[in-house]
């Protein structure tokens, strides 16, 4: 039974203390500073600005830094998953329920991060079509209204994906502290 208890512990104090999201924060405020600034671009065209040769590079660039927020914000997922099935198997072999707090705690976490990733996906959408935009824009030899035409239908674009990148980030934001809830709750059922 101590063997059952002490993996239980290990397994609730993992899920905690390796789930760092400061990785997924700082590649989506990446990509958020790549769209703002392709944004600021399209703006200026918009009105008339001649493109630079690397205009449309933030909007490239930011759908990278999605890519990684999404690996990383994946595989924290996955490991709070694993940490909590095997919770579940050891305090059940210890002829305890998993009780409903913990349950909620492990599902919220859960929750925050299927939003974080359904709206990083949205985002890398927006900035796709963003990007198709600005190949459509600037496509040679493509006369200067055509850009000035195009540019807002961009700029539109990006500003959605940094709405959901925002949402994303509050959501990212809302992991670890749910995890830390979980634990806790794991502490008290174990220790009851």
């Amino acid at each position: 039974m101590a063997e059952w208890m002490n993996l239980a512990l290990a397994a609730a104090f993992d899920s905690f203390a390796n789930t760092v999201t400061n990785g997924v924060a700082e590649a989506v405020a990446g990509a958020i500073q790549q769209y703002r600034l392709a944004a600021e671009e399209c703006r200026g065209i918009g009105q008339g600005v001649h493109p630079t040769p690397n205009a449309g590079q933030g909007a490239s660039a930011g759908g990278d830094s999605i890519d990684l927020a999404l690996t990383r914000i994946k595989s924290i997922t996955r490991f709070h998953a694993v940490r909590g099935s095997v919770f579940s198997v050891c305090v059940r072999r210890m002829g305890l329920q998993p009780d409903t707090p913990w349950r909620l705690q492990h599902a919220t976490a859960a929750r925050h991060a299927e939003m974080a990733i359904r709206c990083l996906g949205t985002a890398k959408s927006y900035g796709h079509a963003a990007l198709s935009v600005f190949h459509r824009m600037l496509r040679p030899p493509s006369p200067q209204a055509v850009a000035r035409a195009w540019a807002p239908a961009a700029e539109l674009l990006l500003r959605r994906a940094i709405v959901n990148l925002d949402m994303a980030e509050a959501s990212v934001g809302k992991i670890r502290p749910a995890i830390g809830v979980e634990y806790n709750d794991a502490r008290r059922l174990l220790h009851g």
